[in-house]
C-alpha cells in the first residue's frame, strides 16, 4: 500500500522533473463511499484538464514526430 509519506516523496519526484506534483493525490475511502469517490474523481478530472497535457504525452509526441 502507498502512504501518505511515499506519495509526498514521489510528488518531490516529479517536481524535480518539471512536472507539477498536483498531477498526483491520494485519498483513502471506504467502499461506502461511493458519491464521496465519484465527486473525488470528478474534481480531480477538472484539475487535471486545467493543468493541460501531460508533459510525458507531449514528450513522447515530439520524439514520435522527430523519428
Amino acid at each position: 500500500m502507498f502512504s501518505a509519506r511515499r506519495i509526498e516523496y514521489v510528488k518531490t519526484l516529479l517536481a524535480k522533473l518539471k512536472i507539477d506534483p498536483a498531477r498526483l493525490e491520494m485519498y483513502n475511502l471506504s467502499a461506502a463511499m461511493g458519491p464521496k469517490w465519484a465527486e473525488i474523481c470528478t474534481q480531480f478530472t477538472e484539475k487535471i484538464r486545467r493543468l493541460g497535457p501531460s508533459p510525458i504525452g507531449l514528450a513522447l509526441a515530439t520524439r514520435k514526430a522527430k523519428e
